[in-house]
């Protein structure tokens, strides 16, 4: 199916090159694989391996497959400065000779269904005492395993496109590749559903983990919330064009059977507890997570991305400042009264626009001040305060950051180390990301705090339910499902808002924003914009604010100015709808091919 998987892999052997096997068994390397007999490699030494090693092709980073840098630079989200692969995707320059990322993703996922098929193969045949390893276990185990191969599929074909289910680790002499066809989304999307279905029946796997112990590992509230996800994939405009509503009825019911699963079991923290979303030690049962990766991302989201957040307040950024938000995702977060900012964009280059009342951007005015709190948790702006952190010497009280133009340094420090220290690290947009990481990191590039990247909450369920039946016009349902989202976040009922009707063109407008304030920086939206076929609206220009202080210092009147950020903004063709697959590949599986935007 791939690179790696097209060298010759006996079970055995695969076993030893990826670690499978214990030190004990590992003294054996000298015998040739194929002479290990069946018991050494399923035994009670060995047969943990198959379980743990299928959760070893997850995105457990938040920049591992994405060349270095967070998805959302490659959406209207974020901008990421420098000449790097976002530069080159939004330029346009995505090509089959020049992939980008494809490949990583190809192969990872591949890798990890087969691994998982290996585990389904041998996890039945364990001859592990039964006092060490019970039939329970081994039950509870290969359910995992099915839920994890249904997720790697999802991988494979949100990005890639239909591809046939696969559940068998081929052997070596497997001579088919050729003969695979790539089925129809929905054909496919189908089959995984159904294994899932088959989980959720068995009842093997428990709604949440009960112990801290096992908090990595797959329960049955994932195998709901994958489910309804996919079935959610399957009926957006990508994958469903005639607009079939009986898929949309399916991913309806799909999201309220998993509500109605995992309810009260999960619930949404409250607004208060909101940050530990992000930044709690991964091993804590949080009520509103379903599942998050076990690998703690601080440091990828602090230093391999440059984001060392001392230095701020320029209207131009180099690669150091790392991923910083845009006024566009700034201009989502609404007012109190639940009306938008911004009436309208009036050029292309969205510098000029019509504002709502209630909000200013005239000198003297707080943009940030009446908002949405989720902004204040999700995004660093210019006056954003921070409550006392030990990482302050002298233990001040409070920790407040300016990033207006001029503005060098931040934090506990009086001065950069030198001047292009200071404006090596300024942000381009005038925001930094705050979601996932705590103060610490205006201190210091070792944080100090957790950062975990999120695959299931609770959250998301709900907007799939609300997306959902809305599309069914199921508008009264849609409204109570996208009022719990609202409600928490301490915005008003939408049917309050300013300029409400109960009409599908405004609320799924309502529930989009909602879903991209909510979800922002969680890599939802670079697939949202995709299967709601919106980059050619959304990804042609990308601004920020340049703020300016009338003395120069932190007392000064403000002034704003919203300022287009200057690069290319090409990737807003159907090519980039869908990712090609590695040329070789494509060559080696004529019968999946190229996604036809490739042909």
């Amino acid at each position: 199916m791939m690179n790696k998987k097209n060298k010759i892999y006996s079970a055995v052997s695969l076993f030893l090159t990826l670690g499978f096997l214990s030190a004990c068994v590992n003294k054996l390397d000298v015998v040739p694989s194929d002479k290990i007999g069946i018991d050494r490699i399923i035994n009670k030494n060995t047969i943990r391996g198959f379980r743990n090693n299928i959760y070893d092709n997850l995105d457990k980073d938040f920049t591992t497959n994405y060349n270095g840098q967070l998805i959302e630079t490659y959406t209207d989200d974020a901008f990421r400065a420098g000449t790097g692969t976002p530069f080159d995707w939004h330029n346009g320059l995505l090509s089959l000779a020049q992939n980008f990322f494809a490949g990583d993703l190809w192969n990872q996922y591949w890798m990890g269904v087969r691994k998982a098929n290996l585990a389904l193969e041998y996890l039945p045949q364990s001859t592990a005492p039964k006092d060490l390893i019970t039939d329970k276990n081994l039950a509870q185990w290969i359910d995992e395993a099915k839920v994890v191969r249904v997720w790697y599929h999802f991988e494979l074909i949100k990005n890639f496109g239909a591809v046939p289910f696969i559940d068998k680790a081929y052997s070596s002499d497997f001579n088919g590749w050729a003969q695979l066809k790539r089925p129809t989304y929905d054909e496919i999307s189908t089959r995984l559903v159904s294994e899932l279905d088959e989980v959720i029946a068995a009842g093997n796997l428990l709604l949440r983990n009960q112990t801290n112990s096992d908090y990595d590992k797959i329960n049955l509230a994932v195998a709901y919330a994958l489910k309804s996800k996919i079935l959610l994939y399957n009926a957006s405009l990508l994958n469903n064009p005639t607009g079939d509503k009986s898929k949309w009825k399916r991913a309806a019911d799909a999201a309220k059977e998993a509500i109605a699963a995992i309810v009260p079991e999960y619930s949404l923290l409250p607004l208060s507890q909101y940050g530990e979303l992000f930044n709690q030690t991964v091993s804590v049962l949080n009520k509103e997570v379903i599942f998050r990766s076990s690998v703690n991302g601080e440091d990828v989201m602090n230093n391999q991305n440059g984001v060392d957040l001392k230095g701020i307040g320029s209207a131009t950024q180099s690669s150091n400042a790392g991923a910083v938000p845009t006024q566009e995702l700034v201009d989502c977060f609404e007012l109190l009264d639940g009306s938008f900012p911004v009436a309208s964009y009036n050029n292309a280059d969205h510098t000029s626009v019509t504002l709502n009342p209630g909000y200013s951007e005239a000198p003297g005015a707080n943009p940030y001040a009446g908002r949405d709190a989720r902004l204040a948790y999700d995004v660093v702006f210019n006056g954003t305060k921070y409550g006392k952190y030990k990482g302050i010497p002298g233990g001040a009280a409070e920790l407040k950051v300016f990033t207006y133009n001029g503005k060098s340094f931040t934090g506990f420090n009086n001065s950069p180390t030198s001047q292009e220290d200071a404006d090596r690290r300024r942000s381009a947009t005038g925001y930094y990301s705050r979601k996932y990481r705590t103060a610490a990191y205006w201190g210091s590039t070792a944080g100090g705090t957790d950062a975990n990247k999120i695959y299931f909450r609770l959250a998301e369920v709900y907007l799939n339910l609300a997306e959902a039946n809305c599309e069914v016009e199921d508008f009264d349902g849609a409204i109570a499902a996208l009022d719990i989202i609202r409600l928490r976040a301490g915005q008003p009922a939408i049917s309050t808002v300013p300029g409400f009707t109960k009409t599908k063109d405004f609320l799924m407008k309502r529930i989009r924003n909602e879903r991209r304030v909510e979800l922002c920086f969680e890599g939802q939206r670079f697939y949202d914009q995709r299967r709601w076929k919106i980059i050619d609206k959304t990804n042609d220009a990308v601004t920020g604010m340049k703020i300016t202080s009338s003395n120069g210092s932190d007392n000064g009147i403000f002034s704003y100015q919203r300022v287009k950020i200057d690069v290319p903004r090409n990737a807003t063709t159907a090519k980039y709808l869908i990712l090609p697959l590695p040329i070789e590949e494509a060559r080696r599986l004529p019968g999946i091919g190229q996604p036809n935007a490739w042909r």
